[in-house]
């Protein structure tokens, strides 16, 4: 799909703090021990739960970055805190074979709203679950595309990519490829699908995949060291810095790509104006939350809205908490409003 083709819907959702909220103290697990982080910061309701939250069920747990990658993968939930399953018309997996690029055929789930086709064919989002490119599956985020679909009255075709570290970069750029490839050519005949109101999105890792198939990119090397919210939020306990270079680190092992054209959409140096529409979210407490803003900058200075959201006191995985965090709830109804106006 080219960057005039659609809008793009970019979930950009951010690292958590390490900073306690309120009244309330986030305990951050370590192999051996836990501590209480002071309170630097205002309150802000949605903190407070997440704190509360956060230490009831996720702060005694195991860092990813901290076990076997194989323990996380098979410890269940990636993130717990989802809200339910939304009713939809119909869940169907497809195999999809490989055209443009090497490797195994690409699994993906469609979710169809309930109703009657539109006369001129669904809206479709094809959507990218997060977990750093190393964790997460197929299964993720089906609350997300649930809510995408019944909320946002489109087509929702997500996206089983390979995972790092036994398929780095660029595998999962490929399998992302090939799925948008697919839906651009299968889409209305299979899906009913209508291709001028079509949008990629995703979380986490997700956005990432999202927003660089919508432009070229030329550039990766944020550091901890190159914006504020790296600096701010380093030792957040969800994804503090040392967790978000882990994973880097397995998706991108050789240093040389961290300057590829297909690993960040940030710096991409052509023509800004051309690029989709983008809805970005992202958490003020996330290492990553300053270069979401910045993404959506550079769209709102070419002159292609973005529509940027920071949501106070929140960490990086409330999108995936819609289930205890209102403003995981809020983000989801940003999407599902993008894609009405599709």
């Amino acid at each position: 799909m080219t960057p005039d083709q659609g809008s793009l819907i970019n979930v950009d959702r951010c690292l958590v703090p390490q900073t306690a909220i309120g009244s309330e103290c986030l305990r951050v697990g370590l192999a051996r021990e836990v501590r209480v982080e002071p309170v630097p910061r205002p309150c802000f309701p949605g903190g407070i739960k997440y704190a509360a939250f956060y230490n009831a069920h996720i702060a005694d747990k195991q860092q990813v970055h901290l076990q076997p990658i194989a323990a996380s993968r098979s410890s269940g939930v990636l993130i717990p805190g989802a809200g339910p399953l939304l009713p939809v018309g119909s869940t169907q997996d497809y195999t999809i074979p490989r055209t443009a690029s090497s490797g195994p055929d690409v699994r993906v789930r469609v979710f169809t709203p309930p109703g009657a086709r539109p006369a001129s064919g669904w809206p479709g989002c094809v959507y990218f679950h997060g977990g750093g490119w190393v964790l997460g599956t197929i299964d993720t985020e089906n609350v997300v595309c649930s809510n995408l679909c019944a909320r946002g009255g489109a087509v929702v075709v997500t996206v089983d990519y390979r995972l790092a570290p036994e398929d780095p970069f660029p595998a999962a750029v490929d399998d992302c490829w090939e799925a948008v490839r697919w839906v651009v050519a299968r889409g209305p005949e299979l899906l009913g699908l209508d291709l001028g109101r079509l949008a990629t999105g995703g979380s986490s890792a997700g956005g990432n995949l999202a927003a660089l198939l919508s432009v070229p990119v030329a550039d990766n090397t944020a550091t901890a060291e190159t914006t504020p919210s790296w600096r701010e939020n380093e030792q957040t306990p969800a994804l503090p810095a040392p967790k978000m270079l882990w994973y880097r680190r397995h998706y991108l092992p050789r240093e040389s790509d961290w300057a590829h054209p297909e690993a960040s959409p940030l710096l991409w140096d052509g023509d800004w104006s051309r690029l989709p529409r983008a809805v970005i979210v992202c958490g003020e407490l996330d290492v990553l939350r300053d270069e979401g803003v910045a993404f959506g900058d550079r769209l709102n200075k070419a002159g292609v809205r973005a529509d940027v959201h920071v949501l106070e006191g929140q960490p990086h995985p409330f999108l995936a908490m819609d289930g205890v965090l209102e403003d995981g709830r809020r983000a989801i109804t940003y999407f599902c409003e993008a894609l009405k106006e599709l």
